[in-house]
């Protein structure tokens, strides 16, 4: 049994869907591709992190948000701390308007591309993004 401690960063995550179903998915700068969204802050409700993450990573509005979660999942992983090894993804579907802009202070959303399902299996997925097209 791992003994870290119980301590989880949560992360909002979004799906977008176009008319045709697809899922709005950004490239890195590293080459990988996510979903939108980022880490809740403290205090911090599901719809303003959402708001918050969309429009820094894409300049989009969001206008809407589910009431619940699409579905959830946990990953551990090393980011050189001794009580953060896990995550955890809570995935709301939104809508939103407007008209995507990279984020150039970032490594974050260089582009962005609706993917079916089937697509976005054929991409280089990030770690934090996989278990949703599983």
């Amino acid at each position: 049994m791992d003994d870290t401690p119980c301590t989880y960063r949560i992360s909002v995550k979004a799906v977008i869907k176009d008319d045709l179903g697809n899922i709005l998915l950004l490239r890195e700068r590293d080459g990988s591709w996510e979903l939108p969204g980022g880490g809740l802050e403290h205090g911090e409700g599901v719809k303003e992190a959402l708001t918050r993450e969309i429009s820094e990573e894409t300049g989009l509005t969001l206008t809407w948000v589910s009431d619940n979660p699409e579905t959830f999942w946990t990953v551990k992983k090393e980011v050189g701390s001794p009580l953060l090894k896990w995550f955890a993804f809570v995935i709301y579907e939104v809508k939103v308007t407007g008209t995507f802009r990279p984020d150039t202070n970032s490594d974050e959303a260089q582009e962005a591309r609706y993917c079916s399902r089937d697509e976005a299996r054929s991409l280089t997925l990030h770690d934090n993004t996989k278990p949703y097209f599983a």
